[in-house]
């Protein structure tokens, strides 16, 4: 499947920086939080990423023009989800939250939809489980600044489709990251 259309559920600093990056690239993104605060402040955030990009990587007034209007705000979940193809969850490390965000999502997430998660400190596969969608979920840790994302590592859990992966590699070299794989195994 071809990601043209990403959600980002959590509009913090770095869900907010890689909206903006991925807006950058011509994809048509919206932007999740039950915090209208965090929105207005990733606004912000996006017109901060438009002057730096503009500054330290000559992008034209244009292109960023254009990437702040590839970026959709939204507090409701179903419209969020909506006909999303990549869903990025990048909310708080807290495993009831999460757990709460994975069953409401499972009820508006289209059914070809694919559930990445950038956390650190959580167990990828209980994530995978909760999600609903084990065989369509996948983790993601980028490397680089909260300006500059570097790269991504791209780690395949033991259930995840093959093809759901390749998606998201594809997806990330589209992106413009230097993309490196990691398979976890199964645990017993």
């Amino acid at each position: 499947m071809k990601i043209e259309k990403v959600t980002v559920f959590g509009a913090g600093k770095f869900g907010a920086r890689l909206a903006f990056h991925i807006a950058y690239q011509n994809v048509d993104v919206t932007v999740y939080d039950q915090d209208y605060g965090l929105l207005e402040e990733a606004r912000t955030r996006f017109r901060e990423f438009a002057d730096y990009y503009e500054q330290n990587f000559e992008a034209s007034k244009e292109n960023v023009e254009a990437a702040l209007a590839n970026i959709a705000y939204s507090m409701d979940i179903t419209e969020a989800a909506g006909n999303a193809h990549l869903i990025i969850e990048a909310v708080a490390e807290d495993l009831a939250a999460k757990k709460n965000f994975y069953r409401e999502l499972q009820k508006t997430a289209p059914k070809n939809g694919i559930f990445v998660t950038t956390s650190k400190g959580l167990d990828p596969e209980i994530l995978a489980r909760i999600s609903g969608r084990p065989n369509k979920f996948l983790t993601l840790h980028f490397t680089g600044n909260l300006k500059e994302i570097l790269s991504i590592e791209v780690i395949s859990l033991p259930n995840t489709r093959k093809d759901v992966l390749n998606s998201v590699v594809q997806f990330s070299e589209d992106i413009g990251m230097e993309v490196h794989v990691r398979h976890l195994e199964q645990q017993d």
